[in-house]
């Protein structure tokens, strides 16, 4: 078996270490990923698009945060948020994601109250945004990056220090001119002290208006499309957990973990679509954890977590598979499981139109309390809605306060999660957390978890 510099770097590290490979599954599943790849037809001359984002409906989404922007009395909207950026125009910033980046100064988006969105991005990405998005004006923020386009202007001599307001001031004069005389919607919340200096420098305070509840409101209802991307990417986290299941032996020590996920995602990844991964895990004593525990060794009966899932043309998954390693829980750990997944059916039984995420809380965390375990669990939420959130937790959540009422087109994520640490009557790592979307009649389940700590993977979507 060949190996590349990476796989062989890994697999001396492991070997050198004395830990357990699982049956070099990794090395195998990538020396398979050339053979039976799905083909795709070429995209129109001068796009670069995947054909699933294709068929994105800009129209219907731009349509919705328009049509608020009417109620509201906005004449432009300036968006800085990556999510919501991605929400209005399709396109995905690498940059606007990175650590340490303030929001806006990447990447930016004006929504005029008619008309086409306008995309303000780095100049390394004004190739890409162009051709990955439909219906949307792109412009590129100054940059460093030498692009030579045959023109004098391009040729120009380039500092290596950007002015980290550029973009920003040049979305914000091209919302001042949608405006006139309305109101200009922006992201207050999410802009850092220069960028907020700068913009009441140059808008009256009684012209800007806060928009950060108008952009969860217009993500809250999903499009037929958004639907899809969501069921697809849950759909495909099931895979990734049901493979990891199948593979996880007693015996391996827990290193391997954060490389088996990644793995399986990859090779899961069906429809070529995936951008990367966001979860935690846990395993046996270790319940909050983000990355494997090192120099563990997985023991039979041993708790596994997986919670979260992967990225999807900025669409997430958030679900959670907890089981035993081996399939001998402790019968504590049954019960543990057993009170929460009670908890987990009675919220089964609210998700529809018109009954309080507050109610759904209420009732879920009564039926949980009915155990002896949990005199009182303190659990903060029992879900939440899901979208395009780096966090996977979108606004509102199913928690006290939230009187939010589920309506049709809602897609939500439910969960009973529970960090039992030492003291408690089984301590571990469990979460019982599905995604659903809200029908007229009820939900539609994109995900469907195990009802008992036994498990082999061998429940999961097609």
């Amino acid at each position: 078996m060949k190996m590349n510099r990476r796989q062989f770097s890994i697999f001396s590290a492991v070997t050198a270490a004395g830990l357990v490979v699982p049956g070099l599954a990794t090395a195998k599943t990538q020396a398979k990923a050339g053979k039976g790849m799905k083909s795709f037809a070429a995209p129109p001359a001068g796009m670069n698009i995947h054909p699933l984002l294709a068929k994105r409906d800009q129209k219907a989404i731009l349509g919705r945060i328009q049509g608020l922007m009417k109620r509201d009395g906005i004449g432009a909207l300036v968006i800085v948020r990556p999510e919501n950026i991605a929400y209005a125009t399709g396109y995905v910033s690498r940059f606007a994601y990175g650590a340490g980046v303030p929001a806006g100064s990447q990447a930016a988006a004006v929504i005029p109250a008619k008309g086409n969105a306008h995309l303000f991005i780095n100049l390394m990405e004004s190739d890409d945004a162009p051709r990955m998005t439909k219906d949307v004006d792109v412009s590129a923020m100054p940059g460093f990056v030498f692009v030579d386009d045959g023109t004098p202007e391009s040729r120009k001599e380039r500092s290596a220090t950007i002015d980290p307001l550029a973009g920003f001031k040049d979305a914000l004069k091209v919302a001042q001119g949608m405006a006139s005389n309305g109101k200009i919607g922006i992201e207050k919340g999410a802009l850092l002290g220069g960028l907020m200096a700068y913009l009441n420098s140059q808008v009256k305070e009684d012209q800007s208006v806060n928009s950060d509840d108008l952009l969860f409101e217009a993500r809250l209802i999903k499009t037929p499309w958004e639907i899809d991307m969501l069921r697809m990417a849950a759909q495909h986290m099931e895979r990734v957990q049901s493979r990891v299941a199948q593979q996880l032996e007693p015996g391996m020590n827990a290193a391997v973990l954060d490389n088996m996920i990644m793995a399986a995602g990859w090779a899961e990844d069906k429809e070529y679509s995936m951008s990367g991964m966001a979860y935690q895990i846990g395993i046996g004593p270790y319940w909050g954890v983000s990355q494997s525990p090192r120099n563990y060794v997985i023991k039979k009966g041993d708790l596994m977590r997986i919670d979260g899932g992967g990225t999807h043309f900025g669409y997430i998954s958030d679900i959670t598979r907890t089981w035993a390693v081996g399939g001998s829980p402790d019968a504590k750990h049954e019960e543990t499981y057993d009170a929460l997944y009670a908890g987990f059916q009675k919220g089964l039984t609210l998700l529809k139109p018109g009954v309080k995420m507050s109610e759904l809380y209420a009732e879920v965390r009564a039926e949980v309390q009915k155990s002896p375990i949990f005199p009182n669990y303190a659990r903060g939420h029992m879900g939440h809605s899901v979208s395009l959130s780096p966090l996977l937790e979108d606004h509102p959540l199913f928690a006290p306060g939230f009187d939010v009422e589920f309506q049709p087109g809602m897609c939500v994520s439910m969960e009973t999660s529970y960090m039992a640490a030492q003291g408690a009557y089984a301590p571990g790592p469990y979460n019982i957390e599905d995604s659903f979307v809200i029908t007229k009649n009820g939900y539609d389940r994109f995900t469907t978890v195990p009802d008992s700590l036994v498990w082999d993977g061998s429940i999961a979507t097609g």
